[in-house]
């Protein structure tokens, strides 16, 4: 293939990722602007309470929804501070852009599959099509478990420690901003150990028995992570961190010797018809 003939084919890839990219910026957009501008209120009609859309900046879905983690993750009593005028203003953007990313994730994605599957053979697309829906179920669950079950518990540790101290039970809204995010990147992502498993096995990459044969590493793997992500020096957050790592990746094991079996299986049945 000449230069000649080089060129369009790379002028018309970036365009049409260009023009991807611009379409999942203006569905972002739209989501952005949203929770900047309106909160959710409730509206009496005909007897009925009916969630709906109230123009408010300050209160907006943003601040809504740090003030429901706040309520359900930080213990009775403690306090969030605002150590810097403009901590405030910061952070209900930070989550506001993190709440759009968030919804818009599966739309993402979409744009990604549709820009890259022509160039993917056909038990490629089958391959990525039967992960795409999995996986981002999967994040959503992790982050649901990270933050409705496991960052409550964190923080009830935490409190006791401050109070056997004599310290003042607070906590810098940036610093809470930042564990939440943290927290739901860090549970999402752990989920898709089972999903990131299973491709590379049924694309061929990675034998199943590898797997198995390497779940201890798997183990000293997830207790670093956990070292490395935990919010404290305690050992406590280490292995809560870690623990629903490596069941997952146990989940991942049993997924791809089970793809193989059914392979296996096919293949027999196959040659048997022959």
């Amino acid at each position: 293939m000449s230069d000649d003939d080089f060129l369009p084919i790379i002028l018309r890839n970036v365009s049409e990722l260009r023009v991807r990219f611009i379409s999942f910026l203006k569905v972002y957009g739209i989501f952005f602007v949203v929770f900047l501008l309106f909160r959710v209120s409730d509206y009496n009609i005909f007897g009925y309470r009916i969630p709906l859309l109230k123009l408010d900046v300050t209160d907006n879905i943003g601040a809504q929804f740090l003030h429901i983690l706040e309520l359900h993750i930080l213990p009775s009593g403690t306090k969030l501070l605002i150590l810097k005028p403009a901590d405030g203003v910061a952070t209900d953007f930070l989550i506001i852009l993190f709440l759009a990313l968030v919804v818009t994730m599966p739309y993402l994605l979409y744009q990604i599959l549709q820009y890259i599957e022509p160039a993917l053979k056909k038990h490629e697309r089958e391959l990525v099509h039967s992960i795409l829906f999995p996986a981002s179920a999967l994040f959503f669950a992790g982050a649901f478990f990270g933050i409705y079950f496991v960052a409550p518990e964190l923080f009830r540790i935490f409190n006791d420690f401050d109070i056997g101290l004599g310290a003042i039970e607070s906590v810098g809204l940036m610093s809470f901003e930042s564990f939440l995010i943290l927290y739901i990147l860090l549970f999402g992502l752990s989920f898709e150990v089972p999903v990131f498993m299973y491709g590379l096995t049924r694309s061929g990459l990675v034998p199943a028995e590898y797997w198995r044969a390497h779940w201890r590493y798997a183990i000293v793997i997830s207790l670093v992570i956990g070292m490395i992500f935990s919010p404290g020096v305690t050992g406590f957050t280490m292995i809560v961190i870690a623990i629903p790592m490596i069941s997952l990746y146990f989940v991942g094991v049993y997924f791809a010797e089970r793809w193989v079996r059914k392979s296996e299986e096919a293949s027999k049945r196959v040659s048997e018809a022959l």
